[in-house]
């Protein structure tokens, strides 16, 4: 019976995972068309996921330390091993599917790290043009007070005209 609770319980960890890769989809398409309100449900949505993944995680790893009767290596493929035929091929095809998941999953998020770090070079490069550095070519002060005029930023637009 513990390779049928093995069984079951991986098969939720990868639902929750194939569910995951569908949120991060979502939010791909959410970064790409600048969706800022959906990207923050997805957001939420995301990390219900992967809170519901790590109860489910420490399941499986309860059961497997069960099914294997050892505490240390419990791996998938340690399953397979001990597993006999019918349950073999089942723990297989779970295996594969997971495989195949999280190559899936972990292409997106890549792309979503990206996106991510383009929209925030452009926003660092859109103020930086509308409030440039001051810049001191000719004289500076000689009584060590530099930090103090590098922190100060000149608009764009002259209010004093």
């Amino acid at each position: 019976m513990a390779v049928g609770n093995l069984i079951e319980t991986l098969q939720k960890l990868l639902q929750l995972h194939q569910n995951l890769y569908k949120v991060t989809l979502q939010k791909t398409e959410s970064l790409k068309s600048e969706k800022v309100e959906e990207l923050k449900e997805l957001l939420k949505k995301e990390q219900m996921f992967v809170q519901a993944i790590k109860q489910i995680e420490a399941e499986r790893i309860e059961i497997t330390s069960k099914f294997l009767d050892r505490s240390e290596e419990l791996t998938l493929s340690a399953c397979i091993e001990k597993a006999e035929a019918e349950e073999k091929e089942t723990l297989q095809r779970i295996a594969n599917d997971f495989n195949e998941t999280m190559d899936k999953l972990k292409a997106t998020i890549q792309i979503n790290r990206e996106l991510t770090q383009q929209a925030l070079q452009f926003v660092s490069l859109s103020l930086d043009m509308l409030m440039p550095q001051e810049s001191f070519t000719n004289y500076q002060r000689l009584d060590g007070n530099k930090a103090q005029t590098e922190k100060v930023r000149r608009s764009l637009f002259d209010s004093q005209a």
